[in-house]
């Protein structure tokens, strides 16, 4: 699987907050993939993660000079106020507990030097890839409450204002079938017969000379200090 092939998640930030130059703290690195990129274009990223197993993954990915790799339960790392120009939440907001939102946002936003901003990409509900999580229950399901619980707590962060949601699409390109259940659908073989015809044939519908190409809606919110 190729997550973002078009790059466009790098491509959606960096037009709307620029990255030269700039001292990065990301939330949620997961195994690098947008990592990656971020250290193409920032001076400094600190990538955080809980999973010590993606963070072992994204070094091994990700060996750029100005990248440092730390594993820390709330991805939010021990470092002195005004550390950095940007907090990323690289679709993690809404896998920190609903409770602890706001909190996390709070302290990131203590991380921040002057004219830093928050910056948080979610998940959309439309394309062809949540189509697939809906119906088949593939990767990490439906996610729709989370999602909602962290618009709010954006909303809710006081002394922040919360800008228009930026929509964008990034995709999911897979060798085959069997790519797509072996990365998201392990399950695929206890499905009953009838299920697993109308997985290949969803898949079918999405089949290129590359490969299997599934789209996924991203939202973009930065939060700037009032």
């Amino acid at each position: 699987m190729v997550q973002d092939p078009l790059n466009r998640f790098i491509a959606t930030i960096n037009t709307h907050f620029p990255l030269a130059g700039k001292s990065v703290l990301e939330i949620g690195c997961g195994k690098g993939r947008v990592t990656r990129d971020l250290a193409a274009f920032a001076r400094e990223v600190i990538a955080t993660d809980p999973d010590a197993t993606a963070i072992a993954a994204a070094r091994g990915s990700v060996p750029a000079d100005n990248v440092t790799f730390i594993v820390t339960e709330d991805g939010l790392p021990s470092a002195p106020p005004a550390s950095f120009d940007a907090v990323l939440y690289t679709l993690s907001l809404h896998h920190v507990p609903e409770a602890a939102m706001v909190a996390s946002l709070q302290k990131a936003g203590q991380l921040l030097r002057p004219g830093g901003v928050i910056i948080v990409v979610e998940p959309g509900d439309g394309g062809s890839f949540n189509e697939a999580k809906q119906r088949f229950g593939a990767g990490s399901g439906d996610e729709g409450p989370l999602k909602a619980a962290a618009t709010r707590a954006m909303q809710a962060l006081p002394g922040w204002h919360l800008g228009d949601t930026i929509l964008f699409q990034t995709h999911f390109l897979f060798d085959d079938e069997q790519d797509f259940c072996r990365s998201k659908l392990p399950d695929y073989q206890n499905l009953a017969a009838p299920e697993q015809q109308e997985v290949m044939a969803f898949l079918g519908q999405h089949k290129t000379d590359e490969g299997i190409l599934l789209s996924s809606d991203r939202c973009l919110n930065i939060l700037t200090k009032v």
